[in-house]
């Protein structure tokens, strides 16, 4: 297929000389609104204020109620109607972090000036954990930036311990990367806190400088830095289902196994402290779709850290172990343990379970890190299909529920035009009809035997544009549920798509 052939060239072309999928993520209203009020407080780079001004001016084509608030504080300096949180951003969003979600976002307004500090917003910060564990940092400095920032507001900043703003100096300062963690929001939330206490700490001006350095050529900054490692594990896998040469394959996968944390996983960025579930999940089944025996050393490895992170209930959390289980998590560590399905069986026995419990009675699972329904159904598919025969023998009427279940969903939720939507109703998007396809080829579905698939792949390809290249709305999402746009996971998904009709590993 032509399409196919073309978009394979265009991601093997993204990988560079060390084998890393280098593309940037595109710019976000959020974090170029905090760098804007960051540098304006601080009176410097002028030119930078002119051109973050103007990125903002020029609008977002996906821009939300909250976007909308942010910008045109920052730049009018006019306050918010309504509750533009609460409304809208979290409206029907059902994760047990959501008490975070709704003090954070209040606080970016609260820094960018479209809503007023409030002392409902000044909490205790639990300590995080020991140094060298699989504790998310990040959660104790964005909520210790966010106690300072609130008492400064609330002009009760001797409320705040000089122990609190130790701690917060310790954290900014244990970043191996530029961006602490390549997770911008986070650094620039605290570098305002410690502008409100410590403006002259060498801190803020490098840290400013690492955020200067990975804004984009449209002025504005990217949610993350750097999102290598997680691009270069999907990328390998579709890659390794075209049929790309061994060599390309080859040169990935030892970037992934350079990557490999000490715990056995990965983080979605180089020079990261913290693994997650997902990167982890992808990376492994690249080196295991390219060369299981070749990289038994690094999948053994992921394996142990699959295992040190699993809950009792059988399912997976994104970062933590102990957090509550997430669908596309477990589904995603299905896929990496696989490989290696006799010494993981009571895994991945246990995972399927879960799995098959998490399902709602529409067909559909939780979306965790996407918009879109079919994102975790592709997922959950892809992995009940793959388990080893004694998992699959004892579960199969189970399984072969679930898939009727999600084939209903997908075959009422599929639009007039042969696409999907991010949701039933939605105008139909590249990334949701990729996935969408992906989640029936896992069941077996092929498009000389149905018609959904058949006028499925139709839509896709006509989404082709006459350079060869495929144009997908943001649809991941980071913090959730704010979208963030990864262009190269474009070429990602419908590669994959492309590929999973005529191939055994789909299933």
């Amino acid at each position: 297929m032509a399409a196919r052939e073309r978009v394979a060239a265009a991601l093997s072309a993204a990988v560079g000389p060390d084998g890393a999928v280098r593309r940037p993520c595109a710019s976000r209203t959020l974090e170029s609104a905090l760098l804007l009020v960051l540098l304006r407080e601080r009176g410097t780079h002028p030119r930078q204020v002119r051109e973050l001004g103007a990125y903002l001016d020029a609008g977002q084509a996906q821009a939300t109620g909250f976007d909308t608030a942010l910008t045109q504080s920052v730049l009018h300096g006019r306050r918010v109607d309504g509750d533009v949180v609460a409304d809208e951003l979290l409206a029907g969003f059902d994760h047990f972090s959501i008490a975070r979600k709704r003090l954070l976002f209040d606080v970016h307004l609260a820094v960018a000036g479209a809503i007023p500090f409030d002392s409902s917003m000044l909490r205790p910060v639990r300590p995080g954990g020991v140094e060298g564990d699989n504790s998310v940092t990040w959660i104790e400095m964005i909520m210790l930036s966010v106690r300072i920032l609130v008492a400064d507001g609330l002009g009760r900043a001797k409320e705040i311990t000089d122990l609190e703003r130790e701690r917060l100096l310790e954290l900014l300062g244990s970043s191996r990367a530029p961006v602490w963690e390549n997770y911008t929001a986070a650094h620039l939330l605290a570098l305002l806190a410690v502008q409100r206490f410590a403006p002259a700490h060498r801190l803020v001006a490098t840290g400013v400088e690492g955020v200067l350095a990975c804004r984009n050529p449209d002025g504005g900054v990217p949610p993350m830095s750097n999102l290598d490692v997680f691009s270069t594990g999907p990328a390998g896998l579709a890659l390794a289902r075209a049929g790309a040469g061994r060599a390309l394959l080859y040169r990935m996968c030892d970037y992934l196994i350079g990557q490999q944390m000490p715990d056995g996983g990965w983080a979605f960025g180089e020079n990261m402290r913290h693994s997650d579930v997902d990167a982890s999940s992808y990376a492994a089944a690249c080196l295991a779709a390219v060369d299981p025996e070749r990289h038994r050393e690094a999948l053994e490895r992921a394996g142990g850290y699959f295992r040190g992170i699993v809950g009792p209930d059988g399912g997976f959390p994104t970062y933590v172990k102990g957090d509550p289980s997430e669908a596309g998590m477990t589904a995603g560590a299905v896929r990496a343990l696989v490989w290696n399905g006799p010494r993981h069986g009571d895994l991945l026995d246990g995972a399927a379970r879960w799995l098959l419990d998490a399902q709602h009675p529409d067909g559909t699972f939780e979306r965790s890190w996407s918009l879109s329904e079919a994102n975790t159904i592709w997922r959950v598919m892809w992995a009940l299909h793959s388990m080893p025969q004694p998992t699959r023998t004892a579960l199969k009427a189970r399984i072969a529920d679930a898939s009727a279940a999600s084939h209903r969903f997908l075959t009422r939720a599929q639009n007039e035009d042969g696409g999907w939507g991010y949701r039933p109703g939605d105008a139909s998007d590249t990334a949701s009809t990729c996935y969408s396809l992906l989640a029936l080829a896992a069941m077996g579905r092929r498009p000389q035997e149905d018609t959904v698939v058949a006028a499925g792949l139709a839509h896709l390809v006509s989404r082709q544009g006459p350079d060869g290249a495929f144009t997908a709305l943001p649809d991941q999402v980071a913090p959730r549920p704010l979208l963030f746009d990864a262009p190269v996971f474009t070429d990602i998904w419908v590669l994959l798509a492309l590929t999973s009709s005529d191939s055994d590993e789909a299933r």
